[in-house]
């Protein structure tokens, strides 16, 4: 089979088709948006390969049921799932079902990373650092919020959600009062919720396309909130998000060439330490020499719009040469006999 007989299908639920989280005009939630995964699909199908973009769950449930022959095709799973608490992995449980080939990190692992506490837990295990943080389910658990468990101030945040939902400068909390009161609200909305040791720092994320041993991106990007680098005491809030407050620059501007390739190193570790697969981006903060892991993301949004768009300006490569790195990450795994 040649490379460019297989058919490539995108899958995303999209924002577009669920709830506006915020008060205004503009739809914010955590779902990637129609037009950039329409935007990927024309950037793949530019580079000569047969690309669409097909829809969500819907689409996939019926593929299920229908059971068409799907042995040339590799499905571009951006699909978040329907709204729940374990909505990552039910994407990837109904493709493994099917015994179809589709990219990005498998059911577990999906999960796994999408519970923050659990990745802090197995990141600081193999001995990168990591904030203190305690995973509270209950009400009574705030009780262990106090002096002897963890250190003020603290950054209380849903455990198990992605493009800060639940963050508000109410997060970032000065005294253990504060850091319980912010819990017991967010339990009202959410079944878990992390507290965690607040690091000043430089706020850095990196985004990763390949897989072990053959990584084909790996750019970090220093973000900054109203031309601040150094949050002293901040934290990346939805309303900074929603109304795309943050900038982001090359660290090699702010830091030195061994400690981006450090933060390119560890990068790759975490990657490979926690079974991803195709595509990540991971948080860090960088306080002088300490550079602690924040957060993984399996699923990070893949848009001229976002970190892909800075990543192609800062780092002078064209939007379709990333997609050109994707196709050939994903295929060398899935598809190895077409190269």
């Amino acid at each position: 089979m040649r490379e460019n007989h297989i058919k490539y299908r995108i899958l995303a639920e999209v924002r577009e088709e669920h709830d506006n989280l915020l008060n205004q005009d503009v739809i914010y939630n955590d779902y990637v948006s129609k037009k950039s995964m329409i935007e990927m699909a024309e950037g793949i199908s530019s580079l000569g390969y047969d690309c669409e973009f097909i829809g969500g769950m819907t689409k996939l449930t019926e593929l299920c049921n229908n059971k068409p022959d799907v042995s040339n095709t590799i499905f571009i799973n951006y699909n978040y799932g329907y709204p729940s608490q374990f909505k990552r992995g039910q994407s990837p449980i109904l493709l493994e079902m099917n015994h179809a080939k589709y990219t990005g990190s498998d059911p577990f692992v999906s999960l796994l990373v999408n519970d923050k506490y659990c990745t802090k837990k197995i990141v600081s295990k193999n001995c990168y650092k990591t904030p203190m943080s305690l995973l509270i389910l209950t009400n009574d658990d705030t009780r262990f919020i106090n002096e002897e468990n963890i250190n003020v101030p603290l950054v209380v945040k849903p455990n198990s959600e992605g493009s800060s939902l639940g963050i508000t400068n109410d997060s970032l909390c000065q005294t253990y009062g504060q850091a319980i009161a912010q819990c017991l609200k967010l339990l009202e909305v959410f079944p878990s919720v992390i507290v965690e040791e607040y690091v000043p720092g430089y706020e850095l994320t990196v985004w990763l396309i390949g897989n072990k041993d053959d990584f084909e991106l790996i750019c970090p990007l220093l973000v900054s909130v109203n031309e601040i680098y150094y949050f002293e005491s901040k934290i990346i809030t939805i309303h900074d998000k929603s109304q795309h407050n943050r900038t982001y620059s090359s660290p090699h501007n702010y830091f030195s060439q061994k400690t981006v390739d450090e933060l390119i190193n560890i990068s790759k570790r975490i990657f490979e330490e926690l079974g991803m697969r195709d595509y990540a981006r991971l948080d860090f903060r960088i306080n002088g020499s300490d550079i602690f892991f924040i957060e993984a993301n399996a699923l990070p949004i893949f848009s001229k719009s976002s970190e892909i768009g800075e990543i192609c300006k800062l780092y002078n490569i064209t939007y379709q040469e990333i997609c050109k790195r994707l196709v050939s990450t994903i295929t060398k795994r899935l598809m190895p006999e077409a190269y």
